[in-house]
């Protein structure tokens, strides 16, 4: 049982019971929660307990705490790496050598009033609360947007913020792709999924699946909290890049539990592709070399369209329903395969809004920038599809 030290004693009748010890020892009621909330019943197949997934010389298996401890680990030192060699020696000079500069915006002389009607409104205040902030403050209507504008101007990312974004997913999918096609592509189960479920939870850890997870979980956790510390980005943009990150974390870790490794290294493998091109065409955009963008843009929508509308429903989620049914039905199949619509979901979210930027912007026989000029510090987010309309400039120009 995860988090449970167990010991085993032989009675006088040769009958062997095993004892759950709750580590550290707390409150009867704490142990009694947590023997409900891990037992085997719900979480392992019928006749296999916790015990048995215990890692053994022989038969090395997914360990509880190691998805826990070394993914966060790894997170931290992922953004120390970040913050003292891959920014300041690498995507900084590149930065540079693009002219991408890292000018900041100044931020607004203070003032009480102001503040308080941008963090109500924003840059939409209502023309009511306007005129009463101009009679107030004793400025003109446009001194008080000048104002407005420059003040959130201070909050958003720079160009240089998001090409050092940018180049940090790059190097990192670039990083998790080679691994796959070093180590995990030779592996019987990646061509033949029904593998997946057979023989299930006695599949061996291979260590080349447990640094696919640990790094792979890292870097998720690492861009989550980078993520949330970009307060510019729109509301449901954050809350939709955050759920999509949280619901990978919590679908690796419950694979890892319940040693669906394989299965979970196929969801990350194809979540990965599409990753790459999609960063080096935000990193063209964002240097403004535009040469490249008409491939990258092909890229990304054939990526895309194969992996995530193509491979993970049709043969991952499908696998997942009709293989392990026929296989074995446990109550945790119920919540895994949850997970995995809810992954779904959110990709065909993104499927969508891209789709309706492309076809707008290729319907429409010219592509303008979705972003506002740069004097009024552009009022509009460039998120996913945003790129995508920019990618696309040069195929109707």
């Amino acid at each position: 049982m995860p988090g449970h030290i167990v010991r085993q004693r032989i009675t006088g009748e040769g009958e062997v019971t095993t004892h759950y010890y709750f580590a550290p020892k707390v409150g009867s009621w704490i142990q009694e929660a947590s023997a409900v909330f891990w037992q085997a019943e719900f979480w392992l197949p019928p006749g296999v307990d916790w015990v048995d997934l215990e890692s053994r010389e022989d038969l090395p298996l997914p360990s509880f705490y190691d998805v826990w401890v070394y993914p966060l680990m790894l997170g931290v030192f992922l953004l120390l790496l970040l913050s003292f060699c891959i920014q300041p020696y690498l995507l900084d000079p590149l930065a540079r050598a693009a002219g991408i500069s890292n000018k900041r915006s100044r931020p607004p002389v203070p003032s009480q009033t102001l503040e308080a009607l941008y963090q109500r409104y924003k840059l939409r205040p209502l023309e009511e609360e306007m005129k009463e902030a101009v009679s107030v403050t004793g400025m003109s209507e446009r001194q008080v947007e000048r104002w407005l504008r420059r003040r959130h101007a201070a909050t958003r990312d720079t160009l240089y913020d998001k090409f050092m974004h940018c180049g940090f997913n790059l190097l990192s999918h670039l990083a998790l792709l080679s691994h796959v096609c070093c180590t995990l592509l030779t592996e019987d189960w990646v061509w033949d999924i029904s593998q997946c479920w057979q023989g299930h939870p006695f599949h061996p850890l291979a260590a080349s699946i447990w640094w696919y997870y640990m790094l792979g979980l890292a870097y998720f956790w690492a861009l989550t909290y980078l993520q949330m510390q970009v307060p510019s980005r729109k509301g449901f943009d954050t809350v939709l890049i955050v759920l999509h990150h949280i619901f990978t974390i919590l679908l690796m870790a419950f694979s890892w539990i319940c040693n669906y490794v394989r299965v979970g290294t196929l969801v990350l493998m194809v979540h990965e592709a599409c990753d790459v091109p999609l960063n080096t065409a935000k990193m063209f955009v964002y240097a403004g070399i535009k040469w490249p963008q008409d491939i990258l843009f092909v890229m990304f929508v054939i990526t895309w369209v194969v992996t995530r509308c193509y491979l993970y429903p049709f043969w991952i989620i499908r696998s997942c329903v009709i293989y392990y049914q026929t296989l074995n039905d446990t109550p945790a199949v119920t919540v895994f395969v949850a997970l995995l619509f809810g992954l779904l979901v959110l990709n065909i979210v993104w499927t969508v809004l891209i789709g309706n930027v492309v076809a707008k912007k290729l319907t429409a026989g010219k592509l303008e920038d979705v972003r506002s000029d740069m004097e009024d510090f552009c009022t509009e987010d460039e998120d996913e599809d945003n790129v995508v309309a920019n990618i696309t400039k040069t195929k109707t120009a």
